[in-house]
């Protein structure tokens, strides 16, 4: 069993979906703590600033006894000054930016592709979203026979990134043709004004919780279109800029749902992302990529807005010219025969135990 003590959430539990030997368990106190400890259970502690540790048992207990625990960031491309990494005791980083190399004054990182697996977990059944969402995968039949125009284009947060995005195809009059949503969420005036929010018939409620939304999908949106422009959530290492950052990181490889929705769907995509986040979906994952329709070119280009510009450009000439998926359909059956293959996941999942447990003996 690998047995943890749970202090203010964690994202393990969607792996017990994955492996059942997780043992996630909530003390009711602080002798039920020291008991855990004692029968040599492991820590783990949110990073997020939410779920604040300030003055808190637990943590006094931890620090008078120096024992180390593991900061959950399964959720982050970087960590924060205000999130809970302030504690006086040796500390692991649980964190899913797979190209991290620093860490700053934390004592050791443990990279794992959090978002393909929870994806997984969610679209396979093997944890409900929601009462009303099921998932499957469509096949290369569906698109081979589709009537597809334009491409899907979805945008939740704003980001520097997708209000370039916006911008293009606003400036190119490619909205109206596409799937394209752009809700807004976590900004304040004046981008509403600039950025009217744009909803799908089709979406679900936005929900602020980083997982209901972001996990729902209504398929028809892949199969009447050529291609997925993906906006990754990180475009240009965003976490690695603000001077919050608790660590500056200058490497970033955050892949989250985002690409793996049409990949899940046997559908063709281009990224907003960070450079290098194409070559890095086939040197981490094994994903081939679609030479026969992009230019990955841009991949390599340092600059954040060429990079964008680049990916656009392509886009729109996708677009207006569409897709031939005979030249692609090995490629897109192999990328989806990846994502849905179970035990791919459970060698992610065990491998990731077996590093917690050589780093916390």
């Amino acid at each position: 069993m690998y047995n943890f003590i749970n202090l203010n959430g964690t994202r393990l539990s969607r792996l017990q979906n994955i492996n059942s030997d997780i043992n996630i368990v909530t003390p009711i106190n602080i002798e039920h703590f020291k008991e855990l400890i004692n029968n040599g259970y492991k820590v783990l502690i949110d990073a997020f600033k939410e779920n604040s540790l300030n003055e808190n048992e637990y943590v006094d207990y931890i620090e008078e006894h120096k024992i180390p625990v593991l900061i959950d960031a399964l959720y982050e491309a970087n960590v924060m000054k205000f999130h809970n990494v302030n504690i006086n005791t040796e500390k692991t980083l649980l964190v899913s930016n797979l190209d991290l190399e620093f860490y700053g004054d934390l004592d050791n990182a443990i990279l794992f592709p959090y978002f393909l697996v929870q994806s997984y977990v969610f679209w396979s059944g093997k944890d409900i979203l929601s009462k009303d969402s099921t998932f499957s995968p469509l096949s290369i039949d569906d698109h081979l026979n589709a009537n597809k125009k334009s491409c899907l284009c979805l945008n939740g947060v704003s980001r520097p990134s997708r209000r370039f995005v916006y911008d293009y195809f606003r400036d190119n009059n490619l909205i109206k043709d596409a799937v394209f949503s752009f809700h807004n969420r976590g900004t304040e005036l004046p981008w509403e004004a600039e950025y009217p929010k744009i909803v799908l018939s089709t979406d679900v409620n936005v929900k602020n919780d980083g997982v209901t939304w972001d996990n729902t999908f209504d398929n028809d949106w892949f199969k009447d279109t050529f291609f997925n422009l993906v906006t990754e959530s990180a475009g240009h290492n965003e976490a690695n800029r603000t001077s919050q950052a608790f660590f500056k990181n200058h490497n970033c490889f955050f892949p989250t749902e985002k690409v793996f929705k049409p990949i899940f769907n046997a559908h063709p995509f281009i990224c907003i992302a960070t450079q290098h986040f194409h070559k890095n979906l086939k040197k981490y994952f094994g994903f081939e990529l679609y030479d026969e329709i992009w230019d990955y070119s841009f991949d390599n280009e340092p600059s954040e807005l060429k990079r964008w510009q680049m990916v656009c450009e392509q886009a729109k000439d996708k677009i207006e010219n569409g897709i031939d998926y005979n030249l692609i359909k090995d490629k897109l059956i192999h990328n989806q025969s990846i994502f849905l293959n179970e035990s791919i996941h459970e060698k992610y999942v065990n491998d990731f135990l077996i590093e917690i447990d050589k780093t916390h003996i």
